[in-house]
C-alpha cells in the first residue's frame, strides 16, 4: 500500500537527531517525555508524528521550549502530577493539536499560582484543578477551543516546511469545517500528494515572481479554505483571486461561547464540584481574536453590541477565557472573566485583578441574554 503524503513529508522533514538534542537540553521536557515514546507515535494516523516531536523536530528557535519547560518545571512540583498528568500515556494522546490542551492545562495552573497566597493542585478526578486561598475553593475545568483550527495549523505547518512563501487560508466568522476523524488522513493524503514531485510547487514559484496570489489545488468539495503562494512584490498581487469578507463576529462569538460550554458542561463530573470555571483558551481561532478584539474597541467607544451569552447550565459557575498564544500566561489585558449572575464566586476574592477581569466580562456579554 503506498504511504500517505503526508506521511512521507513528515518523515522527511522531522529531524530525529534535533528531537533529541533538544530532549537532553530541556531538563523537565525530558523528563515528561522520552524519545521512544515519541517515536512510537511515527505509524499513528492521521498526522504520524507525536505533537511534540514533530516541534522539536522542526521548529528553529528555542524560545517556546524554554516556555515549555518552565511550566513543566512548575506542573511537576504542584500536588497530584505523579497520580494525574505523569501517569498518562504520551502516546495516548499525540496528535498535533493536543499540545494545546496540555499547554493550557499548564498555562492555568501557573497563572493562578502565581496569585499571592493560592494553593493549586491536579485533581485526581472530575475538573482539571483545585484553587483554594483563605480557607475558600474552586475548581477549574480547562477547554482548548479546537474545531478546524488543529489541522488547518498542521498543514500550515508542513506546508511551511515545503516553502515558506506557501499560505492558507479560510474567511473568518462563518462556517469552517475540515475533514474529522477518520476523514482526516485522506484529506490530508490529498493536500499534499502534488507536492512529492519538487517540479510541482517550483512552477507555482516561478508564476508568483509574475503574479499573485498563485492557487493551489485542495480537494473537492472542501469550502472556505484556500491554499496559495505569496509573492514578494506587492505590486504583482492581484485582487479577487482570495476571499476579502468576514461573517458577522458578533454572531461568530456568541456561537463560540455557546459551543464551548456545551461542550464541557455534562462532563468530567463538573456538577459534583461547587464553584466550578470553565477557563477557555481560544489560542488557535484567529477568527475570535478578530473578532473579541473588535468588540473591545467598539466597546471602549460605546458602539459595540453585547454579545448573548449561553446558559452555564449547573454545573458551570463561570467562564475564564483568553488567547494568550504559546510563550505566555493569560494576562490582564488578554483575559476576561464571566461568572454566573447572583454567585460570589470565591475566585473574586483572590486579587484585585480578578474584579477588574470580572468587570471586563460584564462590558462584554449581555446581562440576561441566552443562546438559544
Amino acid at each position: 500500500m503506498t504511504e500517505p503524503a503526508h506521511k512521507i513529508l513528515v518523515r522527511k522533514y522531522l529531524d530525529w537527531e534535533k528531537v533529541s538534542n533538544r530532549l537532553s537540553r530541556y531538563e523537565y521536557i525530558g523528563k515528561h517525555y522520552n524519545l521512544k515514546a515519541l517515536q512510537d507515535c511515527s505509524e499513528k494516523s492521521p498526522y504520524y508524528c507525536h505533537y511534540l516531536a514533530w516541534r522539536l523536530g522542526t521548529w528553529e528557535y528555542e524560545k517556546s521550549f524554554t516556555f515549555f519547560n518552565e511550566l513543566l518545571k512548575h506542573g511537576i512540583l504542584l500536588p497530584n502530577w505523579d497520580k494525574k498528568i505523569k501517569a498518562e500515556d504520551p502516546s495516548k494522546r499525540y496528535e498535533y493539536e493536543k499540545f494545546f490542551y496540555f499547554l493550557w492545562e499548564l498555562q492555568v495552573a501557573k497563572f493562578f499560582s502565581d496569585v499571592k497566597g493560592v494553593s493549586v493542585e491536579w485533581t485526581l478526578s472530575g475538573p482539571d484543578l483545585k484553587i483554594s486561598s483563605n480557607g475558600k475553593t474552586f475548581y477549574i475545568e480547562c477547554y482548548t477551543f479546537i474545531k478546524s483550527f488543529g489541522i488547518e495549523l498542521f498543514i500550515e505547518d508542513l506546508l511551511n516546511r515545503i516553502h515558506p512563501r506557501i499560505r492558507t487560508l479560510h474567511t473568518s466568522c462563518i462556517k469552517f469545517s475540515l475533514p474529522q476523524n477518520a476523514d482526516t488522513e485522506k484529506f490530508l493524503n490529498d493536500i499534499f500528494s502534488p507536492y512529492l514531485n519538487p517540479c510541482f510547487i517550483d512552477n507555482k514559484l516561478k508564476k508568483a515572481e509574475k503574479e499573485w496570489p498563485v492557487l493551489l489545488p485542495t480537494p473537492q468539495g472542501i469550502d472556505n479554505f484556500y491554499i496559495y503562494v505569496e509573492g514578494n512584490n506587492q505590486a504583482e498581487y492581484i485582487s479577487g483571486r482570495l476571499p476579502n469578507a468576514s461573517g458577522i463576529p458578533e454572531n461568530y462569538l456568541a456561537v463560540c461561547f455557546k459551543e464551548a460550554i456545551n461542550a464541557k458542561r455534562n462532563s468530567n463530573e463538573l456538577s459534583q464540584h461547587s464553584n466550578v470555571l470553565l477557563a477557555i483558551n481560544f489560542l488557535l481561532s484567529t477568527d475570535f481574536q478578530g473578532a473579541a478584539n473588535r468588540q473591545k474597541e467598539l466597546n471602549e467607544l460605546c458602539l459595540s453590541e453585547e454579545i448573548p451569552l449561553c446558559d452555564f447550565g449547573n454545573a458551570i459557575d463561570g467562564i475564564f477565557f483568553s488567547a494568550c498564544g504559546i510563550n505566555g500566561v493569560p494576562s490582564l489585558e488578554n483575559s476576561y472573566l464571566k461568572i454566573k449572575a447572583g454567585i460570589e464566586h470565591p475566585i473574586l476574592s483572590l486579587d484585585e485583578k480578578f474584579n477588574l477581569l470580572s468587570a471586563k466580562g460584564d462590558s462584554f456579554f449581555s446581562q440576561d441574554g441566552q443562546c438559544t
